[in-house]
């Protein structure tokens, strides 16, 4: 499994939210999209509802070819993500949109996530600069438990990057749209073509090897970055980048490993679980911390002691009303109506300490009420207010008439 979020984040919410779901996509016909978890119209009005530049965090987890998902593994594949992601939030703090897709030969989640802390309105970044260092323990923790394919895995690892990594080129392929050659692509393919052919004779064994490799070609390096190297051809100016592969920081050629037993990879693979599960739950406890920091619950939740005496609260209340109504029927004693009081007479101390008691329940109860109407009108507010944004910014982009 690979986790990839993607650099876009500004707009209006439609787009995103549409390329999930639209089923006229190229090879969606046969392998429609399926909505998981959330609803796209409601994540599409809370991202529209965001007056700043950035407004959603949008990725994928895509799976190997040859893999198969279940629902179940999805399921707790999404909870995890989620446990992550939103730590420290009570579901009515957050929103995010889950979108199965097939049509490109492999299983993928798609997730879609207003930047919006829905009980304050300020910006919640799940997926912020630097992402990868909590993600990573997540996606590592269940590819070693469920054997599926890893990204870091040196058998896997590649000496150049795969045309489809391209995305542009990617798209332009599924939509069936030519694609014209540049003279930046010739001069591209000629350059890798020529350090693909240093590789293969053992004359580049690293980086250092590759931008050396490329000076002697009268390259001038214009910039070095984790996976990518840009070169600026003196006579021309012209300027390229090449990505991935040999041109990436710490790459080395491949060496094929020695083959391990079947018993030696389910051993090893334990023992990474064994070390992943805690580093998992730290990097739940770090983040919840953090967001309960910046985001304090404004909803009146109720403490764990009443929460618990709740259904007993009920309950008393309940029979102390029938009891009441019994005891002020009218019933005859010998010809004349029984008052209350008469009734209440007859109720000592005992019976007069379960009445305060049934009264002490029925004031709580009613404190728990209360707080309850008031979380629902803050919750109210906070529809409202956001209703109050979207019509407030359609009146400023709306095209002003001229007069005349």
């Amino acid at each position: 499994m690979l986790m990839k979020v993607f650099p876009h984040g500004t707009g209006e919410g439609d787009k995103p939210s549409r390329y999930l779901v639209r089923p006229d996509y190229p090879g969606r016909d046969t392998a429609p999209p399926r909505v998981l978890r959330g609803d796209p119209a409601m994540t599409r009005a809370l991202i529209d509802s965001i007056d700043r530049r950035w407004k959603f965090t949008s990725g994928a987890l895509s799976w190997h070819p040859d893999e198969q998902v279940s629902e179940a593994q999805e399921e707790e594949v999404m909870n995890a993500f989620e446990s992550v992601a939103f730590a420290g939030l009570e579901a009515d703090q957050r929103n995010i949109l889950w979108v199965r897709h097939t049509h490109a030969g492999h299983h993928e989640l798609h997730f879609l996530i207003p930047r919006l802390e829905l009980s304050s309105g300020k910006d919640f970044n799940a997926c912020p600069p630097g992402w990868q260092k909590d993600f990573d323990v997540f996606r590592d923790l269940f590819n070693w438990r469920e054997g599926w394919a890893r990204p870091d895995d040196p058998a896997r690892a590649r000496d150049e990057l795969p045309q489809k990594a391209d995305l542009f080129r990617a798209r332009m392929t599924r939509w069936g749209k030519e694609i014209r050659e540049s003279d930046r692509d010739r001069t591209k393919e000629v350059i890798h073509a020529f350090l693909k052919e240093k590789v293969t004779q053992g004359l580049v064994q690293n980086r250092e090897d590759v931008l050396s490799a490329l000076k002697e070609q009268g390259l001038r390096i214009n910039r070095e970055g984790k996976d990518y190297i840009s070169v600026i051809a003196p006579d021309s100016g012209m300027k390229m980048r090449f990505r991935g592969g040999f041109y990436a920081v710490g790459w080395t050629p491949k060496v094929t490993p020695e083959e391990e037993s079947e018993e030696k990879k389910k051993e090893t693979a334990r023992r990474m679980v064994a070390r992943l599960q805690p580093a998992f739950e730290r990097v739940v406890e770090k983040r919840a911390a953090c967001n309960i920091k910046r985001y304090p619950a404004k909803w009146n939740r109720l403490p764990d002691e009443e929460a618990l005496l709740l259904p007993q609260l009920q309950e008393d209340t309940i029979h102390d009303r029938n009891r009441t109504d019994a005891d002020t029927e009218s019933e005859t004693n010998g010809g004349e109506l029984q008052r209350p009081a008469d009734g209440l007479q007859h109720a000592t101390g005992q019976a007069g300490g379960q009445a305060d008691a049934d009264t002490d329940g029925t004031a709580r109860l009613e404190a728990i009420v209360q707080r309850c109407q008031r979380s629902v009108q803050q919750l109210a507010d906070l529809v409202d207010d956001l209703e109050k944004r979207r019509i407030a910014r359609e009146r400023q982009n709306r095209p002003r008439k001229r007069m005349r």
